[in-house]
């Protein structure tokens, strides 16, 4: 237990490391909706591996953290921001709008995610 703990707490300080690297990437904007002036935090994008991955690290505002944390619940308004982030030119970015949307599919919710598959 106490070897996890010491790796959880060294992925911990990598990924705050990243944060700063990640400011100067994102100019101190959320990756996925392009808003500023938001307080930002990190987000691993995908499965998340013992050791953390700048690379699949986005820069998000807590509003766009929490429509992910509660997807089920999102309107569409909520889902505005899939509109940004998908031409982002960083891949990550990109990899997350992606996923976001195959985790809607299916739902009936949204035609305008069936669409896009057409």
């Amino acid at each position: 237990m106490a070897k996890w703990n010491g790796i959880s707490k060294r992925r911990k300080n990598n990924v705050i490391e990243f944060g700063k690297k990640l400011v100067r990437r994102s100019k101190s904007t959320c990756e996925l909706c392009g808003e500023s002036g938001r307080s930002l935090s990190v987000y691993e994008v995908g499965k998340t591996e013992e050791k953390a991955d700048l690379e699949r690290c986005i820069h998000i505002c807590d509003k766009c953290k929490n429509t992910i944390k509660k997807l089920n619940k999102a309107s569409e308004n909520d889902l505005r921001f899939l509109n940004h982030a998908i031409w982002s030119e960083e891949n990550t970015v990109k990899a997350a709008a992606i996923h976001i949307i195959s985790e809607l599919e299916g739902e009936n919710r949204y035609p305008w995610i069936d669409q896009m598959e057409h």
